[in-house]
């Protein structure tokens, strides 16, 4: 059978072949954006663990940014000679053509990107990524002007203003929006922020090299029964770090260093850059695994309570119990005369002293300080000398029976407590109630220090929420975090070997207000912003009495 023809007159006129719009891609590209947080979220995660490998994608694809901006200017010349060509092919042909598709389900996914990023940025990054916005706006504008042509409210031979035109214009100067910030660091004109101290505290870690041992401990059973399965592929373990000390040197013990991480993240890697600051000062580290994906009677209907830095979470109680069975593990393997074998081999005739302690932890590791605090005491560890770090701590257990007793602290306490000001997971409120606990502790001894974010430069300086662990460690945490990592360890390692000018010193630095508070200096002279020490934040400071 012939195709059929419509007839005009005499005159045959062939029927109109309609193309099908190619922008049908565009919101399959959106979709596929989100495909693999979808993905995750049906496989039973969290939506913070969903998000959580865009994320530190993100964060890689920023800093290798951030070291090498001249890769984003050679990225936005290439963008632009690949929109040039396909401007020319879109302009070159009659009519959408299939292969339109491929474009139009890029574009979607950029804007899937975007989409990410601006949700990222509102929970969590804090406008810290210059570069990763710059760069994703120019693309977008790149491709809606080969696509569509320059921005104007009408088409070619058009009168009125046309609805898709208007988005198209609205489109490119939202990409020339998300462009801008970033152009004076493309161009290597903003401010670069200091680099990390060449020497001294916060420079490279040291005077030792470290080994790290893990050593797996048994759970307790009322903690395994009503474990969930997020965290089945983890044997929760004691990773033991020990310095490399030599022969030569003549001391017999060292202190002992007890690290908690945050919650959801028992990731030993997320931690070496803390770890190591402390051993390589000549401490025994050790970093508990505990666990996070815990599922007890009622947790599912419980609405926690949350009050003045306490929550009455009911997974407390079974961290409570993972966490001072790790602490047997580590006196067991490490402390008694019969120490694990790998550990003796490692430490030979020396041992570790666990009454120069350290003790400390991020966000819930933070909180569960206490829970170390109060085990620790009681078996007389830290009795000689004590730091307490806490780094973006969380809210600490609410319930009677978890309240630590913190009389046995010595006189040689120090605690320092981190708050960054963009924590956007725990605020900063936790960290200053906590600070009460320590009350009888002179001004000097008990720190609340309020750590600044400063987007003077490039790169920015945005203090959040993961400031101390190694995916986020940049000069910001050098500055503000491990130079007071190495004081804290001198002042302990210090004390242990009866070393009283050092140990003065350490103590000097982190309670005289010049040094420990300043950040150094933008590359054009400006003083990052420098850390706020608050002596009794809750009761002297405006913004922390809204805490209350």
């Amino acid at each position: 059978m012939e195709p059929s023809t419509e007839v005009t007159g005499a005159q045959e006129v062939p029927p109109v072949k309609r193309s099908l719009n190619p922008a049908w891609a565009l919101p399959v590209g959106f979709l596929l954006a989100f495909s693999e947080t979808i993905l995750r979220l049906l496989a039973g995660k969290g939506l913070v663990d969903s998000v959580w490998p865009h994320a530190v994608r993100s964060l890689e694809w920023t800093m290798s940014l951030r070291n090498a901006p001249a890769m984003g200017l050679s990225y936005m010349l290439i963008v632009a000679g690949i929109a040039y060509g396909l401007r020319k092919a879109v302009v070159a042909q009659e009519d959408r053509k299939a292969w339109m598709a491929i474009p139009y389900a890029f574009l979607g996914l950029l804007l899937g990107f975007i989409a990410i990023h601006f949700m990222m940025d509102a929970f969590y990054l804090q406008g810290a990524f210059l570069l990763l916005p710059t760069l994703m706006g120019w693309t977008l504008a790149c491709f809606l002007v080969a696509l569509a042509g320059p921005p104007s409210l009408r088409g070619p031979g058009q009168d009125k203003v046309s609805p898709t035109r208007v988005i198209h214009v609205i489109g490119v100067f939202f990409a020339a929006w998300l462009v801008m910030p970033g152009i004076p660091a493309v161009i290597g004109y903003a401010p670069s922020p200091p680099e990390a101290p060449a020497m001294g505290y916060g420079s490279f870690p040291g005077p030792y090299t470290v080994e790290q041992y893990r050593s797996p401990y048994v759970m307790p059973e009322e903690v395994a029964r009503v474990q969930g399965e997020l965290e089945d592929d983890i044997e929760f373990s004691v990773y033991i770090t020990l310095p490399n000390l030599p022969d030569d040197l003549p001391i017999t013990s060292i202190p002992l260093a007890i690290l908690l991480h945050g919650f959801g993240y028992p990731d030993v890697d997320a931690y070496q850059d803390w770890t190591n600051h402390l051993a390589s000062k000549g401490m025994a580290v050790a970093f508990i695994q505990y666990p996070s994906d815990l599922r007890p009677a009622g947790y599912e209907s419980h609405e926690a309570a949350y009050d003045r830095g306490t929550s009455d979470y009911l997974q407390h109680v079974q961290r409570d119990l993972a966490i001072r069975a790790a602490l047997d593990h580590v006196d067991s393997i490490l402390l008694q005369p019969q120490r694990e074998a790998q550990l003796e081999e490692h430490l030979g005739q020396r041992y570790v002293d666990p009454s120069t302690l350290w003790t400390g932890g991020h966000s819930l590791g933070a909180a569960y300080t206490f829970i170390t605090l109060d085990d620790v005491l009681e078996r007389g560890w830290g009795s000689k000398a004590l730091v307490v770090a806490l780094e973006s701590p969380a809210s600490r257990p609410m319930q009677a029976n978890l309240q630590p007793d913190l009389s046995a602290m010595p006189n040689e306490t120090m605690v320092q407590i981190g708050v960054p000001q963009d924590d956007m997971s725990v605020g900063m409120c936790p960290g200053a109630f906590h600070q009460q606990l320590f009350a009888s502790l002179p001004d000097e001894r008990n720190q609340l220090l309020e750590i600044q974010s400063d987007r003077y430069g490039f790169p920015r300086l945005v203090a959040s929420h993961y400031l101390q662990t190694d995916p986020a460690h940049d000069t910001l945490s050098d500055w503000s975090f491990y130079r007071r990592v190495d004081a804290q360890a001198d002042y302990l390692v210090a004390h242990g070997r009866e070393d009283t000018f050092t140990a003065d010193w350490a103590f000097q630095y982190m309670t005289d207000q010049t040094m420990l508070t300043g950040m150094g200096e933008w590359s054009d002279g400006t003083p990052v912003l420098p850390l706020i020490w608050h002596t009794n934040a809750i009761e002297e400071v405006p913004t922390f009495k809204d805490c209350v």
